[in-house]
């Protein structure tokens, strides 16, 4: 890169940097954050948070959505003091991923498509995801030691099971149907500045009394989910495959 190709990248960057400060301190001292706060604190009960999972955070460095879920998430991080922050978006750019270890974040180099084993107190932060892809997660940690001791921030799963049918839920998000009568939701307040960041979005939790009641065949996993490729809502393994060949 010549020294003048370089001069406008960091000019570039500095704006980029700067813009993302920005809507991590309006997140940061807003009303969504102390209500948001307040319900995590309560769910957590005093207890500490091992490490945050992020997927689905998009090209931060041009989305004004996007930046203000990464500055959602950098607050997050600091106001629980979360060391462990690893974060995943087959859109990511370079320039964004050197961003993310600039600030704390390991970017994960592997498109997982959410099957990640998750360790007990992970914080999974999912903005805007496709049902598919939380039930992927849920599928990889089908446990009910593991659900209980986590906490899932998506899009609300008593809203994606009341608004799809049953038909659909079955052949492409079996998990979290299955999951959702025995989960406590927590809807993030609708009062952000801007209604199109955090809209439909709910705080998760799996609560060991009701789990604990469910029989052992209820924890039975299936084989590996697998979707159709013409209903395909995220980006899979193969996919970023071709892109980089």
């Amino acid at each position: 890169m010549s020294k003048k190709n370089r001069k406008h990248f960091s000019s570039r960057s500095q704006k980029y940097k700067k813009s993302i400060e920005e809507c991590t301190n309006i997140v940061a001292t807003s009303p969504f954050w102390i209500h948001f706060s307040e319900t995590i604190k309560k769910e957590l009960n005093e207890s500490n948070l091992s490490s945050i999972l992020c997927y689905g955070l998009g090209n931060f460095f041009e989305s004004i959505q996007s930046k203000y879920q990464l500055g959602l998430l950098l607050t997050i991080k600091n106001e629980f003091k979360v060391k462990n922050c690893y974060v995943y978006d087959p859109k990511f750019t370079d320039a964004e991923r050197f961003h993310l270890a600039e600030i704390g974040c390991d970017s994960l180099c592997e498109n997982e498509e959410g099957k990640r084993s998750l360790l007990p107190g992970t914080f999974v932060y999912m903005p805007h995801c496709p049902k598919q892809l939380l039930n992927n997660l849920l599928w990889a940690n089908w446990n009910k030691e593991i659900l209980t001791n986590c906490i899932i921030v998506c899009n609300s799963i008593d809203q994606t099971v009341t608004s799809t049918l049953d038909r659909i839920l079955n052949k492409y998000a079996y998990y979290v149907h299955k999951i959702s009568p025995h989960v406590i939701e927590k809807k993030c307040c609708d009062d952000f500045i801007y209604d199109d960041v955090f809209n439909d979005m709910a705080l998760h939790i799996f609560p060991d009394e009701k789990l604990k009641e469910l029989e052992d065949i209820f924890w039975e996993r299936g084989n590996e989910p697998l979707y159709d490729n013409d209903e395909l809502e995220f980006i899979t393994k193969l996919q970023c495959m071709s892109f980089q060949s």
